[in-house]
């Protein structure tokens, strides 16, 4: 049967739908072709989102509703600091943003934005040491709340150096590793006194506006948070609080 009526009839099958199960979309082919095996089922998958007919919103769940990837772009500063601790420290992980990339969703926008570093852990103390030396601005190793509270933000170019958790998820815009839209929102909703500018009936904005205009994979997201022990406090916020359908939730990815 022609691969194009079956796409059409597939867009008809789910039309109107916020989302669809795996299990769902098995049977909707197998109604085609009964004797589908699980192989041949994940080629049509890999299809299916490389077109973009279909959009991954966990490991289990799918949408036809196309969103595009969210791809803050590093600025000038941004770009600058990574440039230098890649020709530095050769080979170092290494992450970076700006608070800016937040802005786009808010409702209330701040005054001023701080710069997110983040690296291995073993290489903390000498990037630290490193960027001192490079008068970039203030620089701040994983502050402690009074720190925060006293002096990040009434400085006017701080760079805040974390370590960088094993295997969260980053990407590359242009030469710049930077945040996900996974990360972003797991970092601000678990760094709370890093970025209380970003808390309450705000950080519920900005996840609303953000699950309204990208594509978020929400097993991307549980899994980072559950690195984070964050798991189950982020589930229940984004639950309780949020305009994302609850089924997502209880998914098995």
């Amino acid at each position: 049967m022609a691969k194009n009526f079956i796409i059409e009839q597939l867009k008809n099958e789910f039309k109107g739908k916020v989302s669809f199960s795996r299990d769902s979309l098995l049977s909707f082919y197998r109604q085609y072709d009964p004797d589908l095996n699980d192989s041949t089922f994940r080629w049509r998958l890999y299809y299916l989102k490389a077109k973009k007919i279909i959009t991954p919103i966990s490991q289990d769940l799918f949408t036809l509703i196309y969103k595009p990837d969210f791809k803050p772009e590093p600025g000038d500063f941004e770009r600058r600091i990574f440039t230098k601790i890649e020709k530095q420290f050769t080979g170092l992980k290494q992450c970076i943003w700006s608070t800016q990339a937040i802005t786009e969703f808010m409702l209330h926008i701040p005054g001023k934005y701080i710069t997110i570093l983040q690296v291995e852990r073993e290489a903390l103390e000498p990037v630290f040491e490193f960027l001192k030396d490079q008068n970039l601005g203030k620089v701040y190793i994983q502050p402690e709340e009074k720190e925060i509270e006293r002096y990040i933000f009434e400085t006017d170019q701080s760079i805040i150096l974390q370590s960088l958790i094993s295997k969260a998820p980053t990407q590359k815009v242009g030469k710049v590793t930077t945040v996900t839209i996974e990360k972003m929102i797991v970092d601000l909703f678990s760094d709370k006194n890093l970025l209380i500018a970003f808390q309450g009936s705000e950080l519920v904005h900005i996840i609303n506006n953000a699950y309204q205009r990208y594509s978020i994979n929400f097993t991307t997201l549980f899994h980072y948070a559950r690195r984070r022990g964050k798991e189950i406090d982020i589930k229940r916020f984004l639950s309780e609080k949020t305009d994302i359908p609850n089924n997502i939730f209880n998914d098995k990815g």
